[in-house]
């Protein structure tokens, strides 16, 4: 049935909508149609009654809007929408009903109709429809949108997968074929073809294709020309020499702009012909051709892609003519002739495979030259160019095979040579090679200048059977032997193993930090004579998830090795700091707390301030930080260490020397060193009660102490005979597991709270000590 809306015709311009009315009642559809003319919106409008009927015209009518009635005789509402969502589910469906109840509406609502209107109430019709139609269509808008992104999403992935190719790639047909592949492939683009203009004859010869056969890219590129006009090249050359798209709408034969079909089909019917010209110095070398499903849908930032495609090509094309030239520069050092790394492995390789044939060894040994930048600050750049340059020649002279040598960067190079013998005898002739070789100095711009290397040296089979692990092992013996000062070093896998560790560690410990794994545990220092606690040193811990608690013997150095000790001394000293306000805010006795300072962080010029930042708004006489360093920390008396001790000092801050006797001292640089403490270490701790030269050197370090009005710290005790030896020699603190192992800051509150801090003592001991003049005994 149909019926025609001719009343809103001079109310809304454009062509009329087609609506499908699923209704069995004709009286029902004329009032709908009656209400859509009085809405003002021109339409044509098609009734149907069955499943069948609606099929058809879905497919012949292709509505615009689909209304509904809920109850037919034979099919539900329901069953016409899902009809309508499997045929054509962008269009909108819209139920018209005067049976539809919520809960039905409600279920309607879910399964994809846009809206219901009742019949009792038609006045909606129009506004509903309207609505529907705007959200249609702004669907429709929001697809194609989404539709060209996907499509330039997929052009820009071309950009980027064919700019690898271009690096990677260095033969020139792979590179074309790649090219045209990725078009297809990534691009979205139905083929891709490009053809090269052939020297001799000026003709477009296809070189690679993708997406069609021989046959049809050949079609293509004769195509693309003859559209172009009679001069096949001028046609891509813009007015400034620059390449000029070429587009062609795809036609169909008989220049029908509809695809024919059949066997003679031109290659292009169906599609939009794209031709991008490859142009070096404004010559055109050839042409790519890409070919869009749908014709007229390349938009202006697509070509503006397409264009950088081809430049990129093009660019690829005139430097893939000086390959030559790049791989050269790309395998051999300009400076000195000799092959860089990768040409090197390669060789190794080669060799290493003959060699697994009948059983022979070689030897790889990487060398560095020492101080290579002190000649080149003294005398120039170009005095070490040339030291370099004359090394590489000795070295030619003496390993009379070049093919075993190389310079990797800088002052390193590398050599392979046969071994025979123990592997010991391999090495140390490699090694007395070596050492010839650089036993007469070079003569630089009239001066002698000494050369001295270390080297670091790996042997095949026993090191590794593959040229690249060799020379990083090789690499890896060099960087041991910096590190332990030896001149050269056998590859160890022990110590190889145990570098990876320590890197492994370091990386670790910077995560440390970062998730606060670091905590600090607390330590008192007792009075000798009264057994009060007198201060407390704060000691560091890393809590490991992996391995719990670690020592602080095993990160401490890699703290320092690395640079982090300055990150996590600045963390200690502002937990040092909250700690002890926090005792001091819960009523605890007042407490200095000793922090360890390292030299990385003496050396900091703005030390002191990162130091009293976290102390000076609260801290006082016997409450606050004090520090403790190293003998190597001070390097002299008038050093800026020195000054920076002094002004904490002054700040209230007091100095103490850690393990005193284990590192440089003397009695003229301690006369002017601002020391309040030296601390025994230890070692002479145990020392004392096992052997009197050793309880005669604790009272050598006390009258020291003395003699400069220090106070005097013991550490390490543990016995009860330590302590009355102490005692009795005059000593002013001990500090041990006598007393208490370190405990956490909760721990330590405690300790303070008991006895108000006065007196290490059991709790169920009296709260004063004993009042004798022996020594008391109590721990």
């Amino acid at each position: 049935m149909n019926i025609r809306g001719e009343k809103g015709r001079d109310r809304h311009l454009g062509d009329p909508i087609r609506v499908l009315l699923v209704e069995d009642n004709e009286v029902e559809a004329e009032l709908t149609h009656r209400q859509l003319d009085a809405s003002g919106i021109r339409h044509v409008m098609r009734r149907v009654e069955t499943e069948e009927s609606m099929r058809a015209e879905l497919e012949a009518f292709r509505p615009t809007i689909i209304l509904s009635d809920f109850t037919l005789p034979t099919f539900d509402g329901l069953s016409a929408l899902a009809i309508a969502h499997e045929h054509a589910p962008e269009i909108p469906f819209l139920f018209v009903s005067g049976t539809i109840g919520e809960e039905r509406a409600i279920e309607a609502l879910r399964r994809g109709a846009v809206d219901y209107v009742l019949k009792s109430n038609l006045a909606r019709l129009g506004p509903a429809v309207k609505r529907a139609l705007a959200e249609a269509a702004a669907r429709t808008v929001r697809r194609q949108q989404e539709a060209q992104i996907a499509r330039l999403t997929g052009v820009l992935r071309m950009l980027s997968g064919i700019n690898g190719v271009v690096v990677r790639i260095h033969d020139r047909n792979e590179l074309l074929r790649e090219a045209c592949r990725l078009a297809v492939s990534v691009g979205g683009y139905q083929a891709a073809v490009v053809a090269l203009r052939h020297a001799r004859t000026q003709t477009l010869e296809t070189v690679a294709w993708s997406g069609v056969d021989l046959g049809e890219a050949a079609q293509l590129c004769d195509s693309i020309a003859k559209r172009s006009g009679q001069d096949r090249f001028g046609t891509f050359l813009d007015s400034d020499g620059e390449g000029a798209l070429v587009r062609h709408e795809s036609v169909g034969r008989e220049g029908s702009t509809e695809p024919s079909g059949g066997a003679s089909e031109p290659a292009d019917a169906g599609r939009s012909v794209i031709g991008l010209p490859l142009i070096v110095d404004k010559t055109v070398l050839g042409i790519l051709i890409v070919c869009n499903r749908e014709r007229d849908s390349l938009n202006e930032e697509e070509s503006r892609i397409l264009r950088e495609v081809a430049a990129n090509l093009s660019f690829a094309l005139q430097y893939l003519q000086q390959d030559s030239r790049v791989r050269l520069l790309s395998y051999f050092d300009v400076l000195t002739g000799l092959a860089k790394r990768t040409l090197f492995c390669e060789r190794l390789d080669r060799l290493l495979r003959r060699s697994a044939k009948v059983g022979a060894r070689h030897a790889v040994a990487v060398i560095d030259v020492e101080n290579l930048s002190v000649v080149n600050d003294s005398l120039g750049r170009h005095a070490g160019d040339l030291l370099l340059q004359l090394l590489a020649d000795r070295l030619k002279r003496r390993f009379r095979d070049t093919d075993q040598l190389a310079h990797f960067a800088g002052g390193t190079f590398a050599i392979v040579q046969p071994a025979s013998g123990a592997t010991q005898e391999c090495i140390d002739s490699l090694t007395g090679q070596l050492t010839e070789l650089l036993a007469e100095p070079f003569v630089l711009e009239g001066n002698n200048v000494p050369v001295a290397a270390r080297s670091g040296i790996a042997v095949y089979p026993e090191d590794g059977r593959e040229g690249e692990v060799l020379v990083q092992r090789s690499e890896a013996a060099l960087w041991t032997a910096k590190a332990s000062g030896n001149r050269h070093r056998h590859y160890s896998a022990e110590q190889h193993s145990a570098r990876l560790a320590r890197v492994s560690l370091e990386r670790k410990l910077r995560g440390a930090l970062e998730h606060q794994q670091f905590e600090l545990y607390y330590q008192p220092k007792v009075a000798v004579k009264t057994r009060r606690i007198d201060g407390v040193e704060a000691l560091i811990r890393w809590n490991d998830p992996d391995t719990g608690v670690v020592s602080p013997a095993e990160f401490l150095p890699i703290l320092e090795q690395s640079g982090l000790i300055v990150e996590v001394g600045d963390w200690v000293i502002e937990r040092a700091a909250g700690d002890c306000q926090e005792w001091q805010r819960a009523g605890l006795p007042p407490i200095r707390v000793a922090v360890n300072i390292s030299a990385r962080q003496l050396h900091l010029p703005d030390f002191v301030a990162r130091f009293l930042k976290h102390t000076q708004t609260w801290a006082t006489e016997r409450c606050g930080l004090d520090i403790e360093i190293t003998e190597s920390a001070l390097i002299d008396e008038s050093s800026a260490e020195v000054g920076k001790l002094k002004m904490l000092r002054a700040a209230g801050a007091t100095v103490a020397i850690d393990d005193f006797g284990t590192g440089y001292s003397s009695l003229s640089r301690l006369a002017h060193l601002p020391i309040d403490t030296l601390k025994i270490d230890r070692t002479f701790t145990n020392a004392m009660t096992l052997d009197p030269r050793g309880r005669k050197l604790v009272a050598v370090i006390i009258e020291i102490a003395r003699a400069f009005r220090m106070q005097v710290v013991a550490e390490g005790v543990e016995t009860q005979e330590q302590l009355d030896a102490l005692w009795q020699l005059g000593c002013d603190q001990s500090q041990g597991y006598l007393h208490s192992k370190p405990v956490t800051r909760e721990q330590f509150a405690e300790l303070l709270q008991h006895g108000k801090g006065r007196y290490i003592l059991p709790k169920d001991a009296p709260d004063s000590p004993a009042q004798t003049s022996e020594a008391p005994r109590s721990a």
